[in-house]
């Protein structure tokens, strides 16, 4: 292992070689998409072999199924978080939709990609099932907590498609900004747009508690990551 001035490693040079493929992958995918980035371009940025990459994984769409792994362990966790929310804390419940959104801008291939990723790797499709159907699962029993502690009201008959909306609009949007209106190389500001499109479904339903948490969070604008 190289070592930097002084004769100390650097936080990327103490990762293993499976855990700095997969960090140079991540940034790779999320900059050019996966099918604009070879097998020889990772081994290059991980200043590794080929035949070094092929070891620790066969394919690319080995790649893609570890990284979205990683996602699902990210957003099951952020439902645990999420499920620990009590009573009538709407800046909570503001923060994780937030949340949410960042854990999008990190794994951000995997949203702006889906159409291509799923035939680079078919494997894709039976995760990105599970992972939707729990996290609709979560929202939904959010949702119940917010009515009991008087946060939202939603009639019965609206419940079921805003909370399809909901997900159709944080899952897609980023296609959307893509197919319509041109925008590869994603930016802050246009995960925030993707935040401002699914908080505009939620605001008629909110009290004015939870809408002037929800805005407040608004107001505060994605960092340059």
């Amino acid at each position: 292992m190289a070592e930097s001035k002084g004769g100390k490693t650097g936080p990327s040079e103490r990762l293993g070689t499976r855990e700095r493929i997969l960090v140079s992958t991540l940034s790779l995918f999320n900059q050019k998409g996966p099918e604009a980035v070879t097998t020889a371009e990772i081994a290059k940025a991980v200043h590794i072999n080929q035949g070094n990459l092929y070891y620790h994984f066969r394919t690319k769409e080995s790649l893609v199924l570890a990284l979205f792994s990683r996602f699902e362990a990210d957003a099951l966790a952020l439902l645990e978080e999420a499920d620990a929310i009590q009573g009538a804390d709407s800046k909570a419940y503001a923060g994780f939709l937030r949340k949410w959104f960042s854990l999008v801008w990190t794994h951000r291939f995997l949203f702006r990609d889906i159409p291509g990723l799923l035939a680079t790797a078919p494997g894709l499709r039976a995760p990105i099932l599970m992972i939707s159907g729990g996290m609709r699962l979560s929202v939904e029993v959010i949702f119940q907590r917010m009515e009991h502690a008087g946060l939202i009201h939603v009639a019965a008959e609206d419940r079921k498609p805003l909370l399809t909306n909901m997900w159709i609009v944080s899952t897609y949007w980023a296609v959307y900004l893509g197919l319509q209106e041109g925008v590869r190389d994603l930016l802050p500001n246009h995960v925030h747009w993707g935040l401002s499109q699914v908080s505009g479904l939620l605001r008629p339903y909110l009290s004015d508690e939870a809408r002037a948490d929800l805005e407040a969070m608004l107001s505060e604008p994605f960092p340059e990551f």
